[in-house]
């Protein structure tokens, strides 16, 4: 029985990889994407709840909703942007 065969295989664990690498650098694209519909999406809900349905308790969440969306998604586009210019 050799080493090799003794060992388990070791899961790639992305979110250890440096921001500036490839790989990386594409998940945080697709992040950044992702962040961006949610944002969308939950600020076109919040304005249906204000203006059609007239439920302010509902529109209130789902503008803080896309609050924490949109936040995320700059914090993200920053990592983004910080590890290309380095």
């Amino acid at each position: 029985m050799t080493e090799e065969q003794g060992k388990t295989p070791q899961a790639r664990n992305p979110a250890a990889d440096p921001d500036h690498a490839p790989e990386k650098q594409s998940e945080l694209k697709l992040n950044v994407g992702i962040g961006v519909l949610g944002t969308a999406l939950s600020v076109g809900v919040a304005l249906i709840f204000f203006l059609v349905l007239d439920d302010i308790v509902l529109g209130i969440v789902f503008a803080v909703v896309a609050l924490v969306a949109l936040a995320i998604t700059l914090r993200v586009a920053s990592r983004k942007r910080n590890a290309k210019s380095s």
